[in-house]
Formats: C-alpha cells, sequence, structure tokens
C-alpha cells in the first residue's frame, strides 16, 4: 500500500514555513506523494471547515516542484469548473515540466454552489462542463495540432507547449464517490479516488466500481483504487474508537489498514491536520511527528 500527505497550505495552520517543512520531511520519510487541495473563495458558512486563509493550490504546487527533488506531487482534487481547461492544461504540463515528470492530476466537479455562484460557473453543469474538460486536457497533452468542438469550449488551430513529461499524460485520478463521479472515473481515470469510506464501505463502493468499469470495456482490476482519509495516532493504547478507521491507537490503525488493503485500496492519501473534529488542535509540530510514527508503521506493513 501507498501512501500520500496532503500540504496544510489551509485550516489551521497555513503557511509558507509549514508547506515547506511538511514536503521536505515527507521525501525525506520516503513517503509515496503529497497534495494540494482546492478551494477559491471560501463561503462564510465554510470558514470554520476550512479555515480563513486557503493557499492557491496550483501556485503551491508550482513552489513543491522548486522545493523538493523526488516525491510526486498531486492535486486532490483540482475542481474541473473552476478554471478554464486549456489554461489549466498549460499550467499542470509546465509543472510537469518544472518537476521533471512527477505531477499527479486528481481532479473532481465540485459540489458548494454557494463557490460555484461567486466565480460565475452554473453549478447544474458541473457534471458536463468537467466531461469536456477532460477530453479538453487528454487531447491538448497528447496531440501535436489539437483541436476540440464541443458544446462549451471550440478551438483549433493552435500551438500548445510544452507537453508533459509524463506519456501519454500525467496520471489522472477522478475523485468522489457518487454513481457519477464512479462512471467519470471508470471512462477517464487512471484511479479512482474516492474520499472518506470504511473498510466496509470501501470493499462494496470498490466492487461496483469495477462492476461499472467493466460495463466500460476497462479492465478493472488495473485501476487502482486511491482513498483520502483522515489519520490522528494515539499514543495511549485505548480501546478502538470505531468512528474514524484511522483515528485512534496504532492497533487500530493497523488493523483497518488491513482492512483497507483487503477491500481493494492501493493508495491512502491523509489528512493529518483535516477533516475531522478530532484534528482540529492538531499543529505544525505534532502533524510532523505523525508523520515519523506512520513511516514506521507503513515499514512494517
Amino acid at each position: 500500500m501507498k501512501f500520500g500527505i496532503t500540504i496544510p497550505h489551509y485550516h489551521q495552520f497555513p503557511s509558507k514555513k509549514a508547506i515547506t517543512r511538511v514536503a521536505q520531511k515527507a521525501e525525506e520519510l520516503n513517503y509515496d506523494s503529497i497534495w494540494v487541495t482546492d478551494h477559491i473563495g471560501i463561503p462564510k458558512p465554510y470558514v470554520a471547515r476550512f479555515g480563513e486563509v486557503f493557499y492557491e493550490p496550483l501556485m503551491v504546487l508550482s513552489y513543491l516542484t522548486a522545493i523538493t527533488h523526488q516525491i510526486p506531487l498531486g492535486t486532490s482534487v483540482i475542481i474541473l469548473p473552476y478554471r478554464n481547461p486549456l489554461f489549466l492544461a498549460k499550467t499542470l504540463a509546465t509543472a510537469d515540466q518544472l518537476s521533471d515528470g512527477r505531477i499527479i492530476c486528481g481532479f473532481g466537479v465540485g459540489w458548494c454552489k454557494e463557490e460555484f455562484d461567486a466565480l460565475g460557473v452554473p453549478f447544474e453543469k458541473r457534471g458536463s462542463l468537467s466531461n469536456e474538460s477532460l477530453q479538453i486536457l487528454k487531447e491538448i497533452w497528447t496531440s501535436e495540432d489539437p483541436k476540440f468542438q464541443g458544446k462549451y469550449f471550440q478551438f483549433s488551430d493552435i500551438k500548445f507547449l510544452p507537453k508533459p513529461v509524463q506519456k501519454p499524460h500525467p496520471p489522472i485520478w477522478i475523485g468522489g464517490k457518487s454513481e457519477g463521479a464512479l462512471r467519470r472515473a471508470a471512462e477517464f481515470g487512471d484511479v479512482w479516488h474516492p474520499t472518506f469510506l470504511t473498510p466496509s464501505e470501501a470493499k462494496q463502493m470498490v466492487q461496483q466500481f469495477r462492476e461499472i468499469a467493466a460495463k466500460k470495456g476497462r479492465d478493472a482490476e488495473k485501476i487502482p483504487v486511491a482513498l483520502r482519509a483522515q489519520l490522528q495516532i494515539h499514543r495511549k493504547p485505548e480501546p478502538h474508537s470505531g468512528k474514524y478507521p484511522l483515528v485512534g491507537p496504532t492497533s487500530q490503525i493497523i488493523e483497518n489498514l488491513h482492512k483497507y488493503r483487503e477491500a481493494g485500496i492501493s493508495y491512502l492519501v491523509l489528512d493529518l491536520f483535516y477533516g475531522v473534529p478530532e484534528l482540529i488542535s492538531e499543529t505544525l509540530d505534532s502533524m510532523l511527528a505523525t508523520m515519523e510514527q506512520l513511516a514506521e508503521i507503513k515499514n512494517h506493513l
């Protein structure tokens, strides 16, 4: 099983210092990836959830290309309708060049209607906008003479360079766990990237995803499933809490890591500072300490 760490560029301690220390510690400890998250304007009802400060993820991704050397850099996830797909293709291709081919492109359709409204993007069209964007990204990244005629976007006779280092393009992870997200992952994705599933939920949904992928002619067994989840390691040998699979004592976490693997999860992208109330008290120092502890655990799985 592989492990990625989300970067604290939002929530309770976003800063250049936090971004730098977590990224470099993850590389030092041989984690498999580090991840940025996407919001542009935080509607007031969600400030308590995300924090007032939210560094722009593509800018953070660019910064990460300069302060790390080998660790893969991912987006979990970029909301496709928030940005013009040609701009997004150019930005991610540039990042892949600057990082020597280390970018992982996680995408989603979005859920926060208030943010869509603030950006002037039609919320009810987010699925179809996202599907066109995914087609455009692949076209631009792989074609020497890219062109596209869709409902929302049309272009031709343009030169698009640089291309990504990775061929045919950086890996595309499709986020979400709705039926639409499963279909989108089966059609466009190299990896399906759901969030916040228990091991039993994961087992059921992985099977559902594989059935959908098979109907679309994909070899479902060859499409990895990478789950985003919260982690907090309790030092006392307390009883298993059961509320959150990876929030509790080491024994609970190891047990549930095995259950996730048995359910078909081969990759975990972990939030150590955000996502459940238990993590609100985390600091940069405690997050770094958790990364040290998890590194020991994963080396013995």
